[in-house]
């Protein structure tokens, strides 16, 4: 289980051990994101379809859960919560791992078992609230209810009203965005498309609420080139719904970052730009600090420099993406702002002592080091 916690760590994802037989529930981690158990408390409201598939997802407004039956009485669940102010991700892997769900089932499954995973197709239920599964059906695009409920969105992000949002967020999943325009032409295109013009949306409501307008762009350039690097979409919707709570969360943070201490904001700056080249002075300007004050502050609390920590950092990222997606080490050498791929590589294997091809072809391996 030990390993199976760190894959859960890597994804930021809280993990949880279910028995089918005796209906118990635990987190694998002693300290989960969910104290109050929200999630555990929804399993066991389900449990009677949760053994049904071999793989499944169950996504919400706010969360999906990812679950994988190990044996015929046990199984494994990795629950992501969007909406988790005080989640560690820095976002950018977020679509990549909804797009490679069965790949991280097969992970699970292999790291539990030792053995080679069954080849089938993860099923994607949806969920109107915490309590019961329900099969949800989408109504024809409707422009009007479509506008309404994107101006509900933007409100929701803009004054940081969570409730608010996960409501706007529930009546969008009812529409049929893609419609059948793109049937014959390019589906995937078409999604692409929808998701960069929503993107597009909240980024112009963002930086007109006050938010500075480099550091938009920049978090709209990530999201796109994130979009144009996904080869497929397993849940468009579930999609739409990461980036908007990304959105959420990024104004929320923006919001209260000024009155953080400043390692903190250190903190919390190097996890939101960690795809960028960052320096000194960088965090200096951004953070209105002096620059000399920097590394004693951050060092004191985290017992590394801020070099060590942007490079652990972007290691970190850097395994997530290998497990997580199919790109090339040239495109994450270039995702993570690395000078050269050569040097990504040489990075990665200081930081792990293996190399990013090795760790992602041997992640089985129970003997490697995550």
């Amino acid at each position: 289980m030990n390993n199976i916690q760190k894959l859960a760590d890597i994804l930021n994802a809280d993990a949880i051990l279910l028995n089918i037989d005796t209906h118990e529930a635990s987190y694998l981690d002693n300290e989960p994101a969910d104290p109050n158990n929200r999630m555990i408390n929804f399993l066991m409201a389900n449990i009677k379809i949760l053994p049904n598939h071999q793989y499944q997802s169950f996504n919400s407004h706010s969360a999906h859960v990812l679950t994988c039956k190990i044996t015929s009485n046990l199984i494994i669940c990795f629950s992501f919560d969007y909406s988790d102010a005080t989640s560690a991700s820095n976002e950018l892997m977020a679509l990549h791992s909804l797009s490679n769900l069965k790949s991280i089932s097969q992970i699970i499954y292999t790291l539990y078992n030792n053995q080679e995973a069954p080849d089938t197709d993860v099923i994607i239920t949806q969920f109107s609230n915490q309590k019961i599964v329900k099969s949800e059906t989408a109504q024809p695009f409707d422009a009007n209810i479509f506008f309404n409920t994107e101006t509900d969105i933007i409100k929701a992000i803009i004054y940081s009203r969570n409730d608010q949002l996960a409501s706007a967020l529930e009546r969008l999943s009812h529409l049929k965005l893609i419609g059948e325009r793109f049937a014959n032409n390019n589906f995937i295109r078409g999604e692409k498309d929808t998701l960069i013009s929503y993107i597009a949306v909240l980024n112009r409501a963002i930086v007109q609420w006050g938010y500075p307008v480099d550091l938009a762009f920049q978090l709209h350039n990530e999201l796109v080139q994130e979009i144009e690097l996904t080869p497929q979409f397993l849940d468009f919707f579930q999609v739409l719904r990461e980036i908007t709570w990304h959105y959420f969360k990024v104004i929320q943070n923006y919001r209260v970052i000024n009155f953080l201490p400043l390692e903190q904001r250190i903190h919390q700056y190097i996890k939101e730009h960690i795809t960028g080249n960052i320096t000194l002075d960088d965090i200096a300007e951004s953070l209105n600090a002096s620059k000399k004050n920097l590394n004693p502050a951050f060092k004191k609390e985290y017992h590394l420099t801020i070099t060590q920590f942007i490079r652990q950092t972007k290691i970190d990222t850097a395994k997530e993406l290998l497990i997580a997606s199919n790109f090339t080490l040239v495109e994450i050498a270039n995702l993570l702002s690395f000078s050269t791929t050569s040097y990504f590589v040489k990075t990665f294997k200081e930081v792990t002592h293996v190399t990013p091809n090795y760790f992602r072809q041997h992640f089985f391996d129970r003997h490697l080091h995550l």
